[in-house]
């Protein structure tokens, strides 16, 4: 197994940041669906910081929708893809340097702790800490129980097995809600979802599924007030008659759920 190092990730980085893996960069690919979901813990009038911006991709889809955003990246190869005419949107608030008197309302860390190596981490959050306000947002995301060596490649020339996208560490719900609250975390909430793209026929089952469960609500519904009806007649003496009540639909016993590939941590400073 290959031993990561500050020098090893920093050339790891840089040298995917010049091809097409950049195409994977996991803000681009999820940004919108990750805004969608977190919305209601942004903060239209506040500031908000993306620890770990990578190039930019999260950064950009945060001020376009009227966030007010800084970036913090200490890849330099990563940091100086950020595209420079973003400087000119009126929401972005630049990148941002260590111990810099910068204060945000939110801190957004998307795919950031599971790369940290276990001697940086506890100063990768004194300076999350440090840019929070007392009482800010904590945002987090980062993969469900992955198996780090299933997600591994094998380097025929060095013979040496390597996390594919560097990761060095996995969480569950559990731990990652344990390991933030010894960070001075509060939890408020904690969500499994699927980031993947197939979540989209996931979600159209899904509605389906909520359209069923409707129609089956209705049709038990009326069949209830034809029972009723038929009860008051025969209580008043009246002849019963023949119906043909509509057919129950048969219950589903199969409640489709997405792969919950991703937790979404959502806290605030203690």
């Amino acid at each position: 197994m290959i031993h990561w190092t500050p020098e090893l990730i920093g050339r790891f980085w840089s040298g995917v940041s010049q091809t097409r893996l950049r195409e994977y960069n996991f803000s681009r690919v999820a940004a919108p669906y990750l805004i969608e979901l977190v919305g209601g813990h942004l903060k239209p009038q506040g500031r908000h910081l993306d620890f770990g911006a990578g190039e930019g991709d999260l950064v950009r889809a945060l001020v376009e929708r009227g966030f007010a955003t800084a970036a913090y990246e200490p890849v330099v190869a990563r940091r100086l893809r950020i595209p420079g005419e973003m400087s000119q949107h009126p929401q972005y608030l630049g990148v941002v340097q260590d111990g810099g008197p910068e204060r945000f309302d939110v801190v957004l860390m998307v795919e950031v702790i599971e790369h940290i190596l276990d001697e940086e981490l506890e100063g990768a959050f004194q300076k999350v800490r440090s840019f929070l306000v007392e009482g800010g947002t904590l945002i987090v995301t980062t993969p469900n129980a992955e198996d780090l060596e299933l997600g591994s490649a094998y380097c025929p020339m060095c013979e040496t097995l390597f996390h594919r996208w560097q990761h060095v560490r996995s969480f569950t719900p559990d731990r990652l809600t344990e390991f933030l609250r010894r960070q001075g975390f509060s939890c408020l909430f904690l969500h499994q979802v699927d980031f993947s793209d197939q979540r989209f026929p996931i979600e159209a089952l899904k509605a389906i599924k909520r359209r069923q469960d409707e129609e089956e609500r209705a049709a038990k519904a009326r069949e209830e007030r034809r029972l009723v009806k038929r009860l008051k007649r025969f209580i008043r003496g009246q002849k019963l008659v023949a119906e043909n009540p509509e057919p129950l639909a048969e219950e589903s016993k199969n409640l489709l759920v997405g792969s919950q590939s991703h937790l979404v941590y959502i806290g605030v400073r203690s």
